[in-house]
């Protein structure tokens, strides 16, 4: 099997102006088999020996007579595959090319040819050809009259150079496409680690905000915890107080002052509640669409006159699984924060639509998850947000207004509610160019018709039942006992769990009702020590009190306010209502909850 073309090339060009010169390398390079054993047996007959048979090689010869002939042949050889692997090129072809001007014009066709100058004058000097042609290692100077071995040492070295090259230059080649995917490989596997620790490093950042959040909400929780107990004892007696009266005008106005002051504060704590995602949600089935379009009527009125309000709700249904009282909050924060925004006029626009999230996308978003979500948008035409304010964002008490013109509470509030539905915020702002905010809360299949809820009732009934006030805070528990013996029961306190406990053996049979905060210090909680009572007393009423909300404590535990529920901080009459509303109630048997 014959050796590929470009490994066995030999194919070379003679270019003269003189069909002697073609005839002569004709016989030397490319002689007929009959000449060649003429020359063996004159060869074996003058030497008196035979003529060992050895390998000859014969080259495939053409013929150009002029340059541009040549030029012409070496274009159709590239053109057919079949280059040739060298040239013997003679310097002297009038008219026309000489020698050094084609051989310059083949080069910048045909790099790899190897030639050979022939030359019978002193036509160029050496110096002459290389500042023409250039030094290189394919040019080879032969002078007239040539000897024949030397021209077939020139052909087989020369041809055997240009395989060689072609050999060398193949495997180069290859080297490079070995080296250039094996760079590519890196260059993927780069980018790769590139994406990979630049999501480690969201991720990470992602979860200390998400730590630090959680921390700072357990702190506002319980700031605002210890806050309802003195606000209990503070809107508590100014209201005994005002109904104790008469009063003189100016003590009243100064009581319902401290009243109006103490239930801003009260609004400050569910604030804070909320961002701690502690705040009592009364969750129905909503259409957030519905809930937009009622609740921006009322934003009318809160904006200013230059601003432009714009309302747009999703063709379909957006059900969701919402407390509507938060829901409307989250809106009417992110609202009034777009107004302050604006103090020069501007455009707000509050957008409800249908968001399906991707497995791609939720990766690339470390708080989201994959699947259907309704999307409120609410975006403004106002300042913006400057990059150093957007981490701390949504702290509590974090604010970039002016002192006295904001808490720092609002967007807090909007992250604790939107985290208690299960949802997450993205933002988007730019300084001058106005911010948007998209609230994510899931879809749901829409059951049915919203819950409804029965009202508590309004009488303020007292009664005679003994009662069992269980409170560690003494000023709450002093407000409490002094409530309930104005409306005539009998009350029985301790101010923790394991101080209960006796005065629960000694008067277990009068007992008809238990008043219990759920946090207490001594390592006995509220639900705990109503599970010890409900076991020895099946028809004890209890009423769970707390400054947190009662989902913190729901679990396995059925909570309804106003009727076992109180929250912090109440009013007498709210007090005194829920003791009379649970004592007439026939509870169903509620489950004995072990956990604190």
């Amino acid at each position: 099997m014959s050796e590929p073309f470009t490994q066995r090339n030999r194919r070379i060009l003679v270019v003269d102006d003189n069909p002697a010169i073609h005839a002569d390398f004709k016989k030397i390079l490319s002689p007929s088999s009959a000449s060649k054993l003429d020359l063996d047996a004159m060869e074996s007959k003058v030497f008196g020996e035979p003529k060992a048979a050895e390998e000859f090689t014969t080259f495939e010869l053409d013929s150009a007579f002029q340059g541009q002939e040549g030029f012409r042949l070496v274009q159709q050889a590239i053109a057919d595959g079949r280059p040739y692997a060298m040239v013997f090129m003679d310097v002297r072809m009038p008219p026309g090319w000489d020698g050094i001007e084609t051989t310059a014009k083949i080069w910048d066709i045909d790099p790899d040819l190897q030639t050979v100058i022939c030359t019978a004058y002193a036509d160029y000097s050496w110096d002459e050809m290389t500042a023409k042609l250039g030094i290189s290692e394919r040019l080879v100077i032969l002078k007239k009259p040539f000897d024949n071995v030397e021209v077939v040492q020139l052909a087989h070295a020369l041809t055997e150079k240009w395989c060689l090259r072609r050999k060398a230059q193949s495997q180069m080649d290859e080297l490079e496409k070995i080296v250039a995917a094996r760079t590519r490989e890196l260059q993927t596997a780069n980018d790769d680690l590139r994406t990979e620790i630049a999501e480690h490093a969201r991720t990470e950042e992602a979860l200390r905000q998400s730590q630090k959040m959680d921390a700072l909400g357990q702190l506002a929780g319980g700031i605002a915890h210890d806050f309802n107990n003195l606000l209990t004892v503070i809107r508590g007696n100014v209201q005994c107080l005002v109904a104790d009266g008469p009063q003189t005008p100016v003590v009243l106005e100064g009581l319902n002052q401290i009243d109006a002051a103490a239930e801003r504060a009260a609004r400050l704590t569910s604030q804070m509640l909320m961002f701690g995602r502690k705040k009592r949600m009364a969750r129905q089935h909503l259409d957030l669409n519905q809930t937009l379009t009622q609740f921006g009527q009322m934003l009318h009125q809160l904006l200013n006159e230059d601003i432009a309000l714009e309302i747009q709700c999703h063709a379909a249904p957006l059900t969701v699984y919402a407390d509507s009282i938060m829901i409307e909050q989250v809106v009417l924060n992110l609202a009034v924060n777009a107004r302050d925004a604006m103090p020069h006029g501007g455009r707000l626009r509050i957008q409800a639509d249908r968001a399906e999230i991707t497995d791609e996308a939720a990766r690339s978003k470390p708080k989201a998850r994959p699947g259907p979500f309704a999307c409120i948008t609410v975006s403004d035409t106002g300042s913006g947000i400057p990059p150093e304010a957007m981490p701390h964002l949504f702290e509590p008490f974090f604010t970039t207004k002016d002192v006295g013109k904001g808490t720092g509470l609002g967007l807090a509030t909007v992250y604790g509610i939107v985290k208690q539905h299960e949802g997450w915020i993205e933002v988007e702002s730019q300084p001058g160019q106005g911010t948007s905010f998209r609230i994510l809360i899931p879809l749901i299949p829409y059951p049915g018709g919203p819950a409804k809820v029965s009202p508590p009732g309004t009488g303020i009934v007292g009664g005679k039942e003994t009662i069992l006030l269980v409170e560690d805070e003494q000023i709450v528990r002093k407000l409490a006992r002094r409530v309930l013996e104005r409306h005539g029961y009998r009350v029985l306190e301790a101010a923790s769990g394991n101080e209960a406990l006796p005065v629960w053996n000694e008067h277990e049979a009068k007992i008809d009702l238990l008043l219990t905060d759920m946090v207490m210090p001594g390592g006995l909680s509220g639900r705990e020590l109503a599970a010890k009572f409900l076991e020895k007393k099946a028809s004890l009423k209890v009423i769970y009190t707390t400054g947190y909300s009662q989902d913190a404590f729901a679990h396995n535990l059925a909570l309804e306010e106003g009727l076992n529920f109180l929250a912090k901080p109440y009013a007498p009459q709210k007090l005194a209502q829920t003791v009379r509303r649970c004592l007439d109630h026939a509870l169903p048997s509620l489950p004995h909850p072990t956990g604190g």
